[in-house]
């Protein structure tokens, strides 16, 4: 049974579609000059047409529908560590993006990609157009999904909160329904489209070298972070990340933080330095919002995709305005399988005007990465239970203060 919801895991599924997209995108580049090349190559982009016209479409709607009743749900029956969690889970994802940044402007420009776009095959038009607008952009979106989640919390609007939490079900229901099966055909077809181009033989390399990068880069934040907490609570560090060593080998063979979860808590438990009360309340809501190698993945691999396939990396105040946004609806939509990366679409698209390769792209290696994203962010929850403790030492809070 564990074996057959591995195999079926929205990441295998991805790498399962992307395989079979690029060596159908090599096969129509070897062929190009038979007849039949041309037509398939017609039917593949108006599929993805009209693909990405329905993701573009459903984006905001998710924004909308699960930042604004995961506000809610946060804020309902508080505890004492609940806002103290809130605020230290959002600066260490701001931290991730910061350092992943910092990282990809070092190392990116530095990295022989070649702008030249001409050596690249021009792909045919689409056979019909079928625009599919959205009814708010990604950013609108994420600021009404706010304003609505606390405004409805402020007001105590119980109807409101009945309908955004009711929008909520409507909207996981569109994703499972619509967006999770038509979005490996999406990446497939696109990632066909880059293989026909000449992108993906050419890049490949860098590609490639890119993975490798980012996998010490997850161990030297968590190490980062894990100093930085043993200097802000006076306590030993090191005997909390080696209570969650397994934590991480376990998150690493489940790929999910929420698989993970249990063990966690078993090794918190260990750990006679952490305020156990707080500790226990806290590392549930840790593992549904604290995704900081999610985050610190999607930034550099975002740099890294917009260096390729749109010849520079962005400036920097725009990896600042998508950092803050990624990191604030990572926050805002706990328990969704892939969250960081599903409710990002909106941002790559708006923001980093990412099109249909970018996003195929994005999703084809963050998949690649999955578990070793979620192995940082289950383990770098250590990190983050030994700065509650310490916040809670420093404001003497325990788990029967008032709020």
């Amino acid at each position: 049974m564990k074996k057959k919801r591995i195999m079926t895991s929205f990441p295998v599924r991805i790498l399962a579609v992307s395989i079979p997209g690029l060596l159908a995108g090599l096969f129509f580049n070897a062929t190009r000059t038979m007849g039949f090349t041309s037509g398939a190559l017609n039917l593949v982009v108006t599929t993805r047409y009209v693909l990405s016209q329905l993701i573009a479409f459903l984006a905001p709607l998710i924004i909308i529908g699960l930042m604004a009743s995961s506000i809610i749900s946060v804020k309902k029956d508080p505890t004492p560590a609940t806002k103290p969690v809130i605020r230290i889970t959002y600066i260490s994802m701001l931290g991730a993006a910061a350092f992943s940044a910092v990282l990809g402007y070092l190392i990116i420009p530095r990295l022989p990609v070649s702008t030249d776009s001409l050596s690249f095959r021009f792909l045919p038009d689409t056979l019909f157009e079928l625009p599919i607008p959205a009814p708010v952009s990604a950013l609108s979106a994420l600021v009404l999904a706010i304003l609505l989640g606390f405004g409805a919390c402020w007001t105590n609007a119980v109807r409101t909160k009945e309908l955004l939490n009711e929008f909520r079900g409507i909207t996981l229901s569109l994703m499972s329904r619509v967006l999770l099966p038509i979005l490996p055909a999406y990446i497939g077809l696109s990632l066909c489209t880059l293989a026909y181009q000449g992108y993906f033989i050419k890049y490949l390399p860098l590609l490639l070298l890119t993975l490798v990068i980012v996998i010490p880069v997850y161990g030297i934040w968590t190490l980062l972070l894990y100093y930085f907490a043993g200097s802000y609570s006076g306590e030993k560090p090191w005997k909390v990340l080696k209570e969650y060593l397994p934590v991480c080998k376990m998150a690493l063979m489940t790929r999910s933080s929420a698989a993970t979860g249990k063990y966690s808590l078993e090794a918190a438990s260990k750990c006679e330095c952490l305020e156990q009360d707080l500790t226990k309340d806290a590392l549930p809501l840790f593992t549904q919002i604290h995704h900081c190698g999610s985050v610190l993945t999607e930034v550099f691999f975002a740099m890294m995709i917009s260096r390729i396939l749109y010849g520079s990396v962005p400036a920097p105040g725009t990896m600042v305005i998508f950092s803050v946004l990624l990191a604030t609806c990572s926050i805002g939509t706990p328990g969704l399988p892939w969250g960081t990366v599903m409710v990002s679409l909106g941002t790559l698209t708006g923001i980093l005007k990412f099109g249909d390769s970018g996003v195929a792209l994005m999703f084809a290696v963050f998949a690649i990465h999955d578990g070793f994203a979620a192995a940082c962010n289950m383990t770098c929850d250590g990190a983050l239970a030994l700065i509650l403790t310490g916040y809670a030492k420093k404001r003497e809070i325990s788990k029967n203060t008032d709020i």
